[in-house]
């Protein structure tokens, strides 16, 4: 084998975990910026604008696990110095070289002008830290407990390593350093086996022995320490001065200790981490059996509590801790497995608690550690590292950044109006933007007192300009139990009585009394329809006798009879406002193209109760002049939601049934349509979606409350209309959806916002950027409830429910979370195929995701679906074409995808809809399809499925027709790994024995009776390539020797680390005569097992061929193999490039080409590139040169 000549690949694009995060202020512009280690480089963003300001490569091959940025103070002290880590190697990168880049002054991957050459420490490092008093010093905590100094020699331009001190040498899995002066640190370490060491670290003088004190060892976690943070010290509303320390663990819980220093000093202090815990653990996590005899835990323990779904990896204290006199409150934040960032407030009793325990502080701290809040800001799983900062603008900014490669920011930049009652007179706002952000309760007695002080400050009696406002309730049992809202700023409140209240936010929220003409009993409240800003907002009234009030914009004190209907309203929706109704002649609507003309009224639809029709009432807003129009139920026709869609009216039922309508002569609605959504799911919102440009589609989007979402259009052909499903998808926040409107994100698009429940909270979705805008804990869907958006606020909404008897005013202006770095899968990519325009990537959360790739786009990869279909893992993926993507994995799930391309400006993502489910399953049902080929035979797709139990089927599949079996066979009962077609006539299978088998191909058509043809045996040609599994294989049709022989070659790659190459070929005449004309083995091709391999392209005539592998040893290589076409057998390998691969734990690779046309406004002169993904641990893209 040639070695490797180097210079034909180059790394171009990488989505990989964020593995270390840390703030910068620059000390040139002071603005914020975020230092994100991905994998072997660190990027820079400016936090308020997300923008990349430069990538700067730091290591070789090895990935960013720590950066440690001294205090802004200490830059006017020295010139600033950022420490950067992981696993043995270190780095300290010159504050110039970030300001460089931040200014443009220096190149993007250039080697940093004042930087220090990689090094390699003596042990794994868990912490660092630069000295924050100017002198240049630098301490690392290693894996065995040890604190290594070290400091810069700027003559060498390295980093060297001075004294290694430890008390003793466990096995740690976190640690975490405090500077408390300048020649002294405490150090928290986490170990192995549940215990906490905190220890005092003297660095001493050049050329004196250093010193090291054990001051406490904790025990109490029943799981490794994942985490530890020291606190600053706290200074209490007592006067009292504490430190404390936080740990978390594979419990699940949050510990907090007091290791402040008292003087009461135990005497075993200083005695060593053997003596300091008398008889120390044999094995396993908890307390031992046997009592130590100086056993600080108990006494020292301040708080427990239970947090997170899964393990918790990190926690952390705010630097800046601000307590008050009042209160004593401190934030703690931790960071978990289940890829969520969760708040503690952690309440500090001013009166401590005396302690009897021998050698314990006199005074103990007594607290409670409390959940405050949760952010879910990360798909999948792990939260891998996190950073925090004070802003003086917005107060303390969070980062955080997950496997899924999004780095996220809780706080920055994102100040909204979170309202909060004041002193009965309403609520005032506040810009603490990581707070709870709790709705704010109202009961029926603040509410009234709250109009009573405003109106009437000088007047106690009760007595109103009219005598029904009533100070108190009617009865004991008065409540609130329905609410609408007019517009964003005006919330209709009623209670179980009949009184009805009106609410104003403005700087705070105001509330009065409407004056109504009679006792009117239960109330029915219209529903408005989200995302419409009207001109005439409008609320209507509807009662048990039929009457119909309204209350609109003027905000007056009464409710206006507008008119009348036969019968008990049930229900009242808002179909239209004047911006989507159009225009009518007589009474028909009319359309000018794609445009919809207003008329200027408002329609609401009216359901009467036990009655077969439905009342559309027309309000002129001006002359509140009405006018009725019926619509004709089905019997039992429950409605749930209702809409106008270019003519159409389209109503939703509590049977997931959608009832099209159309206008007939006589002005009325008939049903002409039904669409079955699905079946005893009520369909609960139908919002219209325009077209774009010029064209002219009815598309219309519905949710329901199976917790999916669907598009459909309307097609009229020969007069006869037909609904065709263009797009449904299982959104991951919800169990229910109950409404979605369309948010314009203020940069010429709009943004689908779904809402919904899940378990107790009420959820708000984007959909477009799959990100979660608020989750509010209201309890449950159970309840009586209304929303609506804010306008001129993407992620702005208001949310009114009732809980424990009264109401909940909830109001959101930004989201207090943002996305720094878009992301995508959260769990191991399994599988990836790309086509002509797509890239389709499956991991192992269950979901497919399906991007664009631009590589003249800086963000390059835009995903534009996500499809959560499966419930078992996903094997493998093809596309055809860009029409369709299939799709397999475990318990025999096999999908078939239709992709739709939507003519909308109003939804810019892809539209995807599962067209089929494979059906014919074994009567276990629980082998895994591995891999399946596909192609097109007789216009129809034949696909060939390869399964794990050693068996391998062809089916036929059409639309119209479904699946019908063509094969079946069985190999010798290892697993199948891999499948191809071979033409039209041979298939190819490989196995976990390292055997590849070919098959000549046979067709079976149905019986009689419909029923299954039995299996067939068919008797392969075996030969054997790799000692163990087949992990990976490709195939490529190859110029004949002659006309009367098809030939393939085949290469492979093994779990034995080699590469395999196969020469077959067969007559096109006869199928039976299979000659396997060479095989070829390359031993140790990489350095474990090859997970993914293709062949890029062929050159000379067929005569060589270039393929590329990639490997769980993270290392992508370029082959180009020759002389396996030659009668002596003689395989010549080159190895024409080998580069480390960022992407841990491959599964997969693909080749395609992309059109670059970087440089070429006009798009002339664009040219076609290779290039290569590697998925797994995160996504990569090479560009080929070869």
């Amino acid at each position: 084998m040639q070695p490797a000549t180097l210079g034909h690949l180059s790394r171009e694009y990488v989505l990989n975990p964020i593995t270390a995060l840390a703030f910068y202020k620059s000390s040139n512009d002071g603005q914020q910026y975020l230092l994100a280690g991905e994998d072997t480089d660190i990027k820079i963003y400016h936090v308020q604008t997300s923008r990349v300001c430069g990538q700067l490569s730091v290591f070789r091959a090895q990935s960013i696990q720590g950066i440690a940025v001294p205090p802004g103070d200490v830059a006017q002290q020295q010139q600033r110095q950022i420490l950067v880590w992981g696993g043995h190697s270190v780095k300290v990168l010159s504050g110039d070289t970030i300001e460089g880049l931040i200014s443009g002054q220096n190149d993007n991957q250039s080697l940093p002008k004042g930087a220090t050459a990689e090094t390699r420490a003596p042990d794994w490092v868990f912490d660092g830290r630069i000295s924050p008093f100017g002198d240049g010093r630098i301490v690392l905590l290693t894996a065995h407990n040890e604190v290594i100094q070290a400091h810069v020699d700027p003559a060498r331009g390295s980093l060297v390593f001075g004294g290694v001190q430890s008390p003793s040498r466990p096995i740690l899995y976190s640690g975490n350093f405090f500077w408390v002066s300048k020649d002294c640190v405490l150090v928290a370490a986490g170990t192995v086996f549940g215990e906490i060491l905190f220890w005092r670290c003297h660095l001493g003088a050049e050329k004196q022995d250093p010193s090291c004190e054990v001051l406490f060892v904790f025990t109490g976690h029943e799981g490794s320490i994942f985490g530890v943070h020291i606190s600053p010290e706290i200074y209490t509303s007592t006067g009292e001065t504490l430190r404390l320390l936080a740990s978390c663990s594979d419990d699940r819980t949050i510990r907090v200790w007091d290791i402040t220093e008292r003087r009461e000093k135990p005497e075993h202090l200083g005695q060593g981490y053997e003596n300091g815990i008398s008889n120390a653990r044999e094995t396993g996590f908890g307390n031992n059996s046997e009592a130590t005899e100086h056993d600080d835990s108990s006494t020292r323990c301040v708080a427990t509590a239970m947090g997170h779904a899964s393990r918790i990896w990190e926690v952390e204290f705010p630097q800046d801790q601000l307590l008050c006199q009042t209160s004593n409150i401190v934030e703690i934040y931790s960071f978990g497995e289940d890829a969520t960032a969760q708040k503690w407030n952690l309440s500090l009793d001013p009166r401590p608690v005396t302690s009897d325990a021998p050698d314990a502080p006199s005074t103990k701290p007594a607290a409670e550690l409390t959940h405050q809040s949760t952010f879910s800001n990360h798909s999948g799983k792990h939260i891998w590292s996190h950073a925090l900062a004070s802003n003086p603008n917005d107060g303390l900014i969070i980062a955080t950044g997950g496997a899924d490669g999004k780095v996220a920011l809780i706080g920055a930049g994102t100040s909204h109006l979170a309202l909060r009652k004041s002193s009965g007179n309403g609520l005032l706002p506040t810009n603490n933007t990581t707070d709870g952000r709790k709705a704010v309760p109202w009961s029926l007695a603040d509410v009234v007192q709250s109009f009573q002080t405003t109106t009437a400050p000088q007047d106690t009696s009760g007595s109103q300009a009219t005598p029904s406002l009533n100070t108190k309730p009617k009865n004991a049992k008065e409540a609130f139990n329905r609410y609408t809202f007019v517009s964003d700023r005006r919330l209709l409140a009623a209670t179980n009585s009949g009184r009805v209240f009106v609410g104003t936010f403005e700087d705070e929220l105001t509330w009065k009394e409407l004056i109504l003409p009679d006792e009117i009993g239960q109330i029915v409240f219209s529903h408005a329809l989200l995302g419409t800003l009207e001109a005439n907002p409008m609320a209507l009234v509807g009662t048990t006798n039929g009457d119909i009030y309204n209350y609109d914009k003027s905000g007056g004190e009464s409710l206006q009879l507008l008119t009348k209907v036969e019968g008990k309203v049930a229900q009242i929706l808002y179909l239209s406002g004047t911006s989507k109704v159009p225009v009518t002649e007589g009474d028909k609507f009319v359309q000018n193209g794609n445009t919809t003309i207003s008329d200027g009224n408002l329609r609401f639809l009216v359901t009467i109760l036990r009655s077969d029709k439905a009342i559309i009432i027309q309000v002129n807003p001006s002359t509140l002049t009405t006018k009725h129009i019926e619509v004709a139920l089905d019997p039992g026709f429950m409605v749930t939601a209702a809409a106008f869609v270019h003519g159409h009216l389209l109503i939703g039922s509590r049977k997931g049934f959608i009832a099209v309508f159309a206008q007939g002569q006589d002005s009325n609605y008939s049903p002409i349509l039904t669409i079955e959504v699905h079946r005893n799911e009520a369909i609960t919102s139908i919002l219209p979606l325009g077209s774009r440009g010029d064209q002219s589609h009815n598309y219309v989007l519905s949710t329901c409350r199976d917790g999916k979402y669907r598009i459909h259009e309307i097609v009229t052909i020969d007069s006869q209309a037909n609904a065709v499903l263009l797009h449904e998808a299982l959104p991951p926040f919800v169990s229910s959806i109950e409404g979605a409107w369309l948010s314009d994100n203020g940069d010429s698009a709009k943004d689908l916002i779904l809402c919904g429940f899940r378990s107790h909270n009420f959820i708000v979705w984007n959909e477009t950027q799959r990100h979660e805008v608020a989750t509010v804990d209201c309890g449950g869907s159970s309840r009586s409830y209304a929303w609506t958006p804010r306008a001129s606020h993407p992620d702005g909404f208001r949310f009114v429910f009732t809980k424990a008897g009264q109401m909940q005013v909830f109001s959101q202006t930004a989201n207090p979370c943002r996305a720094l770095k878009v992301g995508g899968h959260g769990r191991e990519i399994k599988a990836v195929s790309v086509s002509g325009r797509y890239i389709a990537t499956a991991a192992e959360d269950t979901v497919v995701r399906i991007w664009e790739y631009d590589s003249n786009d800086r963000t390059r990869l835009h995903c534009v679906a996500a499809l959560e279909k499966h419930a078992a893992g996903i094997q493998a993926l093809k596309w055809y074409k860009n029409e369709y993507l299939f799709s397999s994995a475990g318990n025999e799930e096999f999908f078939v995808w239709k992709i739709n391309q939507l003519e909308s400006d109003d939804f810019t993502g892809l539209a995807v809809v599962c067209e089929a489910v494979f059906p014919d399953r074994t009567e276990v049902g629980d082998a895994r399809i591995t891999d399946f080929d596909v192609d097109i035979l007789h216009g129809e797709f034949r696909i060939s499925m390869a399964l794990s139990n050693s068996t391998w089927q062809t089916y036929a599949y059409t639309c119209k027709a479904g699946f019908r079996l063509l094969g079946r066979s069985s190999y010798t009962g290892a697993c199948l790994t891999q499948i191809r077609h071979l033409g039209r006539t041979h298939i190819l299978t490989a196995a976990t024995d390292g055997h590849i088998a070919i098959y000549p191909s046979t067709e079976q058509a149905p019986e009689a009776d419909g029923q299954t043809p039995a299996k067939t045996e068919i008797l392969p040609v075996v030969a054997k390539l790799h000692q163990n599994t087949i992990k990976s294989l490709d195939v490529r049709q190859v110029a004949p020797a002659n006309g009367n022989t098809l030939e393939y070659i085949v290469v492979a790659g093994g779990d034995d680390n080699a590469l395999g190459l196969m020469h077959v070929s067969f007559s096109s005449q006869d199928t039976s005569a299979i000659a396997i004309k060479g095989k070829y083995i390359i031993r140790s091709a990489h350095a474990a097992a090859i997970t993914g391999i293709a062949i890029a392209r062929l050159e000379n005539d067929s005569r060589a061929v270039v393929v590329v592998t990639s490997s769980n040893d993270q290392r992508v290589k370029v082959w180009r193999l020759v002389g396996w076409q030659q009668p002596s057998g003689q395989l010549r390998a080159q190895l024409l490039d080998e580069r480390y691969s960022s992407v841990a734990d491959a599964g997969d690779l693909d080749v395609f080409e992309d059109v670059d046309t970087s440089g070429h406004a006009d798009g002339r002169g664009a040219c076609k590139k290779m290039k290569i993904i590697v998925v797994g641990v995160g996504v990569e893209i090479w560009e080929l040169d070869v």
